[in-house]
């Protein structure tokens, strides 16, 4: 289920004085003076409502990235928005704690304890690596809880339980409504892997060093190929809904043709029934010895007659 990131806490902490010395500056959407020191200091527009396309504001390319993140056994969906200079990275985390990100970091910070140099460019790079491995372990535990689903629309379908009771409306609507949210996931999820792939693209475009220009492709092709997987899952959920809904539709058909049958069966006794129950002079049958279990006799045949046709016709199956 999406729970919006207001509803979380701001997890508190600042970036790494060695990181942000190399170039990247981590911020949080509710560090409201940092925040808004640093877009005074760079000209720039980093609050949350400034819309989702990629745009060029000065010397720097602004850039947001949706993301769907598992954390304390929910997804949530979250932003960043990354401020991409030449001489510096900016990252603002609406109200979550991006574990990909610390982690990014770790490795960022590993780096720079080997002897190596960083620059905005790498840095971006490192860090849209760790959100699109962030994602697809998103996606991966969504796509084994559409496990647990399937086995249930299959429960559904097959008709009964392992209680041995038949799986009724309320238990396929529980189903669909999980599938729902599930639905709504993978298409965050999908949406989130364009935006990465959109972050990748301009990153290619901005950046002159050689090694950078020689991973990215592998890294849009990562970014593409999670995407797909994605997709693949979008349409698995919609073959489940779809599996589901015939079901549901079988079951009203089967309940719908319950009543028809009981209606067939019990229609003649009901005539005969409302024949005796007028009140005429004369009845003549009234008369015979057994007449009464003549008409008895004749009440149960009108009943099986049409149990009989619709039983050789194959409706009852």
């Amino acid at each position: 289920m999406i729970q919006n990131q207001s509803d979380q806490p701001l997890a508190c902490g600042h970036a790494d004085k060695r990181l942000q010395a190399s170039g990247w500056l981590r911020l949080w959407a509710r560090q409201g003076e940092q925040l808004a020191g640093a877009q005074r200091e760079h000209g720039l527009d980093l609050s949350p409502g400034r819309g989702r396309a990629a745009i060029e504001e000065g010397d720097f390319i602004v850039i947001p990235v949706e993301m769907v993140i598992r954390a304390a056994d929910q997804y949530l969906e979250t932003t960043v928005v990354f401020a991409l200079g030449k001489h510096v990275l900016i990252s603002v985390e609406q109200d979550v704690r991006l574990g990909a990100l610390d982690q990014a970091s770790e490795q960022l910070l590993e780096t720079l304890e080997a002897g190596g140099t960083l620059d905005p460019m790498a840095m971006m790079f490192t860090l849209l690596e760790a959100l699109n491995d962030s994602a697809h372990a998103a996606i991966r535990e969504i796509s084994a809880r559409l496990d647990e689903h399937s086995e249930a629309v299959a429960a559904a379908s097959g008709g009964f339980e392992m209680s041995k009771c038949q799986a009724g409306v309320a238990d396929i609507a529980s189903t669909a409504i999980a599938l729902g949210e599930a639905e709504e996931l993978v298409a965050k999820a999908v949406e989130g892997q364009l935006m990465l792939a959109r972050a990748g693209r301009w990153l290619r475009r901005f950046t002159s060093d050689a090694r950078l220009q020689q991973s990215l492709p592998t890294l849009l092709s990562d970014i593409h190929s999670l995407r797909r997987y994605a997709r693949f899952q979008h349409d698995k959920i919609r073959n489940l809904q779809q599996s589901l809904m015939t079901t549901l539709d079988i079951k009203q058909n089967q309940v719908i043709k319950v009543f028809t049958v009981i209606t067939a069966v019990f229609t003649p006794p009901t005539l005969v029934g409302a024949f005796y129950g007028q009140n005429f002079a004369y009845m003549p049958e009234l008369q015979l010895p057994w007449g009464e279990w003549i008409v008895m006799l004749l009440t149960g045949l009108f009943a099986l007659v049409p149990l009989a046709y619709i039983k050789r016709k194959g409706w009852m199956r």
